[in-house]
């Protein structure tokens, strides 16, 4: 079997080969980011609470988490070019009945089925880019691709504002459709499909299954935790099946002719810990820009429009360097640039720790610029670190894997946050019904900013756990 993309016809052609790579990163990073900016309006439209509402998030995470190294391989085995392109035409599905969704339950369902999409697209994406150009660009192609999705970061909460404000939240999803028809041919038209072989195919369903259990149930207990305590038999009950699940899914793994998640590749140092490093940096990043929005919108009193402004700082940022960072990495490495950059981030959080009720604009924005300046240092070199440590026929796997890193800490980092920081307005006395609606935290500022900070310096020790993991992970050439 050809497990591999046939290499481009001409440096046109695989130039028109990123450029496509580039649309589905930006279409993912669009709708993430405009959907973050809608959540305070979304928790008013559907009447429900923060608990709730964080799950629009965590279900697109946990349903990518336990389907992307499966789609990832997939497109190894039977050829990229039908699951990428199908994976557009998914993400349009999902997004217009995200957009007709009547109820919370509903566009959690929604969202659901578009992270299906979205798993196809990421898994895929990144390993066309990788197979597509020669290896000595493969940083440039790297930091081109995080420009992208960086660019849809950047478009999504001032678009996504300006759609809640004139036309409505259901925008943010409608956006999506004529860009993931236009990915979606190009798809089709650029790539050349690798051959099949299904004898030497094995679909690793339980893993897949399992996996997603294990995180369900984690995140599922974090979010009860502030309501009923860390002794209520609920919770207890939960993180022990949990544990149980992560142990069968080990024990599966282990055995597995075509395991979701490959324990082989942990024997490089450079995978390993550009992996974890990974994690420990998505998990706190993700944290702080599930809280942000609620404190510039309920305390703040920014209009979606103004908190779109806001947010991209670091996103403009991402787009000037990001690119500059993979090429440097292709000459330096990544453990340099991906040590200073987790580093950046660490003391950019540190002055997001200590924003307050009277903050100024420019307060707000400094450290999300230097935050945006250390994820450019980390991302792009990380990235070409972690596809280059692998065999070429892997490339799918591997890049399925980061994407399972990076949203299982996003996944752990948002129900962290939500634990911690309502944990924090219960301690301060505010009654359930106070902390389960986020209109009235305006009442009580001075409680929401101290738990906002709070959170923020907890969940900023993951991030000093990065700069380690990248600083340990020794040459490209391991």
């Amino acid at each position: 079997m050809e497990s591999e993309d046939k290499p481009p016809k001409s440096h046109r052609h695989a130039t028109l080969i990123l450029l496509n790579v580039c649309v589905g990163q930006f279409i993912v990073g669009l709708d993430q980011r405009a959907l973050l900016v809608a959540l305070p309006t979304l928790t008013q439209t559907f009447n429900t609470s923060l608990t709730t509402i964080q799950w629009v998030l965590l279900i697109y995470d946990l349903t990518l988490i336990g389907v992307v190294i499966t789609v990832g391989r997939l497109g190894d085995l039977f050829g990229r070019r039908r699951f990428y392109a199908g994976g557009f035409l998914f993400f349009v599905l999902a997004s217009a009945l995200c957009g007709v969704a009547q109820s919370a339950g509903q566009i959690i369902l929604f969202r659901g089925l578009q992270a299906m999409g979205g798993a196809m697209i990421a898994a895929n994406g990144r390993a066309i880019a990788s197979v597509a150009l020669p290896s000595s660009e493969r940083g440039k192609a790297m930091g081109l691709a995080s420009m992208a999705f960086h660019i849809g970061f950047l478009t999504g909460p001032t678009l996504g504002g300006f759609l809640i404000d004139t036309v409505g939240w259901r925008w943010i999803f409608y956006i999506n459709m004529p860009i993931g028809i236009w990915g979606a041919y190009l798809a089709w038209k650029l790539l050349e499909e690798s051959k099949e072989n299904a004898n030497e195919v094995s679909v690793d369903f339980p893993g897949a299954i399992l996996l997603i259990l294990t995180n369900s149930l984690f995140i599922y207990a974090m979010n009860q935790l502030p309501h009923v305590g860390w002794r209520a038999p609920l919770v207890i009950r939960t993180l022990l099946l949990s544990a149980a699940a992560f142990a069968l899914f080990v024990f599966v793994e282990l055995r597995s002719r075509m395991p979701i998640l490959s324990f082989s590749l942990f024997r490089n140092r450079l995978f390993t810990a550009s992996m974890l490093s990974l994690f420990f940096i998505t998990s706190t990043q993700s944290a702080i820009s599930f809280l942000m929005p609620f404190y510039l919108q309920n305390i703040l009193h920014f209009s979606p429009s103004q908190m779109g402004w806001i947010i991209v700082a670091s996103s403009v940022v991402i787009v000037m360097f990001a690119p500059l960072a993979g090429w440097l990495s292709d000459r330096l490495g990544s453990r340099l640039l991906c040590t200073v950059g987790s580093a950046l981030i660490v003391i950019a959080q540190f002055f997001i720790a200590s924003l307050g009720i009277e903050a100024s604009i420019p307060r707000i924005i400094f450290p999300l610029l230097l935050s945006g300046l250390g994820w450019a240092a980390f991302n792009s070199p990380n990235q070409s670190a972690i596809l280059g440590s692998v065999p070429r026929d892997q490339v799918g796997t591997a890049s399925g894997m980061n994407t399972t890193a990076a949203r299982t800490g996003g996944a752990m980092g948002v129900a962290l946050s939500a634990t911690l920081f309502t944990y924090g307005l219960t301690a301060a006395g505010l009654s359930s019904l106070q902390i389960e609606s986020p209109q009235s935290w305006g009442t009580s500022p001075e409680i929401f900013v101290r738990s906002f900070n709070r959170t923020v310096h907890i969940v900023n020790f993951f991030t000093l756990l990065s700069v380690f993991f990248s600083a340990v992970r020794g040459s490209r050439k391991e």
